[in-house]
């Protein structure tokens, strides 16, 4: 099955601060333009915890775009929206290695806006895309790369099934301080 744009993959109902939410996982399209922009953005002000330092700027964000949705269509990655309201509140996505001896490893990656964590958006959506990957990109291996002060994430994950394969020490600039890399992996059954 090839993945098309605005392809609704999952429908879920989710308590957010005592209220029953309805939030939609699809791919992405080209009219999320100024919704993704925005919301990643905020996202990096939100947290000190993402790859990205700067504000992303609206032509390298119509770029990414682009590409993620061709990189879709060809099954080389999947990358997710969480939108509730007609917005965007959580991304992830899983890349093939482009290593043809690794082909059957993907490279996870996640975020979700502040307003939208422990409410168990990013485990729906985190099995969302896994159960995808395994299916449509025929991922038998998850690896990802995650701050060592990020308990939170690293909590998520364990739960999910990731296990710890190791680190890189201070492998990640954070601010002034450099922080350990964690390494993990999890078997898609």
């Amino acid at each position: 099955m090839k993945l098309k744009e605005d392809q609704k993959v999952a429908r879920l109902f989710l308590l957010k601060k005592n209220k029953m939410t309805e939030i939609v996982i699809r791919t992405p399209k080209k009219g999320d333009l100024e919704d993704a922009w925005k919301f990643y953005n905020k996202v990096i002000k939100e947290t000190s915890f993402l790859s990205r330092l700067m504000p992303v700027k609206l032509v390298d964000e119509k770029k990414w775009l682009n590409d993620t949705i061709i990189s879709n269509k060809k099954k080389k990655s999947i990358n997710l929206f969480a939108v509730h309201d007609g917005k965007i509140v959580g991304s992830c996505d899983v890349h093939t290695n482009k290593n043809e001896r690794m082909k059957h490893v993907g490279t996870f990656g996640i975020c979700i806006l502040q307003d939208y964590t422990r409410c168990g958006l990013g485990t729906k959506l985190t099995q969302t895309i896994l159960g995808l990957a395994k299916k449509e990109l025929k991922i038998k291996i998850a690896e990802l790369s995650v701050y060592s002060n990020n308990l939170i994430a690293q909590r998520l994950y364990r739960k999910i099934g990731f296990v710890h394969a190791g680190k890189i020490p201070k492998g990640i600039r954070q601010g002034k301080k450099f922080v350990d890399n964690i390494i993990m992996y999890k078997v898609l059954k």
